[in-house]
């Protein structure tokens, strides 16, 4: 099923526009707000579902929205939750291991549980 389906996706180059950009900011296409916006290391197992799949080893940062919130917009900045979310990892008050220039990295963005909004791979700025 759908979930089996998230978990073996393969993901393919992020289009022009979607990652991490030179200033920070994380970028999805499209004007769906998202609840769990992920940066991974290249290699990593796609997030699957909670509460023992969605945390998956080479996770670098991860917010969620609570569900009686609204979900956040594409731009937000890596490392900072915005208004109405919260950091999951690394722990609160930590900061996320900086991207390095020129490596590769897996951006997952999701509109919920297993509703997918971008699953692919950028090269850090």
């Amino acid at each position: 099923g759908p979930l089996v389906d998230q978990m073996n996706y393969e993901l393919s180059e992020c289009q022009a526009g979607e990652g991490v950009d030179d200033d920070g900011r994380v970028t999805w296409l499209g004007n769906d707000p998202a609840r769990y916006v992920y940066i991974l290391e290249e290699g990593s197992s796609n997030p699957g579902v909670p509460p023992n799949y969605d945390l998956p080893d080479g996770t670098i940062w991860r917010v969620d929205v609570a569900p009686q919130d609204a979900p956040i917009d594409s731009g937000v900045s890596f490392g900072d939750a915005p208004e109405g979310s919260f950091q999951v990892f690394p722990a609160l008050g930590e900061s996320p291991a900086a991207l390095v220039t020129g490596q590769r990295y897996h951006l997952y963005v999701l509109f919920d549980v297993a509703m997918p909004l971008a699953r692919c791979v950028f090269e850090a700025p």
